[in-house]
């Protein structure tokens, strides 16, 4: 006999109760670095798996980034349900798509968290400042040769690399000071190469239980 479908009611009794601060959905292009980097960001400051999100996208490009988180954001509504803020973290490296991706942001509570060229280049903020543009060179694309900028200075570093934030806490502060620099260089000249915006999500998870 088919099973009958659960009532709303009762979806609602078994979702895990959540916590007095803001509802956040994380939508990542990558499957493995952002989603690892932002769980265990969740899990140092204690923030709730009922409030905070994390995902890969159905897709690895910026676009179809936005189109899974929109289609979460409607999921939820059919359920009488919202989140306060959703983020889509993608890079700029050279998808073809990206401005359209970005066009498409920043409609209702929809907010980029876009690194140029690449996810990278938020985590080597924690090293040094540094607004050296990256360029496709002998073969490797900008985000490739930022990806092996940051492995200079942690030569463990691998895509999906656990204990990620763990390691570059004791960093935080400064790479949120060096990434707001280059941000207003980026805004200033007209130049995001290399810029990212990862830090304002950053900050924002940082103090999402003090509001």
């Amino acid at each position: 006999m088919p099973r009958k479908p659960k009532s709303f009611a009762k979806l609602q009794r078994n979702r895990p109760a959540r916590e007095p601060y803001d509802r956040v959905l994380i939508v990542c292009e990558g499957e493995k670095t952002e989603p690892v980097y932002f769980e265990e960001l969740r899990k140092t400051y204690r923030l709730s798996t009922a409030n905070i999100e994390v995902t890969p996208a159905s897709g690895s490009d910026p676009l179809s980034v936005v189109k899974y988180a929109k289609n979460l954001v409607k999921k939820e509504s059919n359920l009488g349900e919202k989140f306060n803020k959703v983020y889509c973290v993608f890079d700029r490296d050279e998808h073809t798509n990206f401005d359209e991706a970005s066009s498409q942001l920043n409609a209702g509570n929809i907010v980029s968290a876009r690194s140029w060229p690449c996810f990278e280049f938020w985590l080597l903020l924690h090293f040094k400042y540094s607004r050296k543009p990256f360029s496709r060179s002998n073969g490797k694309t900008a985000a490739q040769l930022c990806q092996s900028a940051l492995k200079a200075k942690l030569p463990k570093y691998k895509k999906g690399m656990q204990g990620i934030f763990g390691e570059l806490a004791p960093y935080l502060d400064d790479a949120i000071k060096n990434a707001e620099i280059a941000q207003r260089e980026a805004e200033k000249n007209g130049e995001p190469n290399p810029s990212t915006e990862v830090h304002e999500l950053v900050k924002y998870l940082k103090d999402l239980k003090k509001v």
